[in-house]
């Protein structure tokens, strides 16, 4: 609960599982096929606005269409550290409250950590 802690654990202990995530490249493709419709037709709204206004507009089926919107397809990774066991393990209730976030107490005001 502190990046300067005020001891030195002992040999093997606290005891940490590293849990590691990969959201899945799936669901990104499937939001954006749900996107794609909307962002689709708007570009399409645009380019006809846009022919409409201007007399050199290339309306050449190969003249590319883009939406507003710009696409991460890479895969993002998370790791989660747990410490599962310590031997210099000392309990101080209420210190995970304490040091929760402001941003986090504010939306959970009635939040209480099992």
């Amino acid at each position: 609960m502190t990046e300067h802690p005020t001891f030195t654990p002992r040999e093997g202990s606290p005891t940490i599982h590293a849990n590691i995530r990969t959201v899945e490249q799936k669901d990104v493709i499937d939001r954006l096929f749900r996107e794609h419709k909307d962002e689709e037709e708007g570009a399409i709204r645009a380019s006809s606005s846009q022919r409409d206004a201007d007399e050199d507009f290339d309306a050449s089926p190969l003249a590319p269409l883009h939406g507003k919107t710009v696409y991460d397809l890479s895969s993002t990774t998370t790791i989660e550290y747990d410490v599962v066991a310590c031997k210099d393990f000392v309990e101080d209730k209420g210190c995970w409250v304490r040091n929760m976030p402001e941003a986090i107490k504010a939306a959970n005001p009635n939040f209480v950590p099992t």
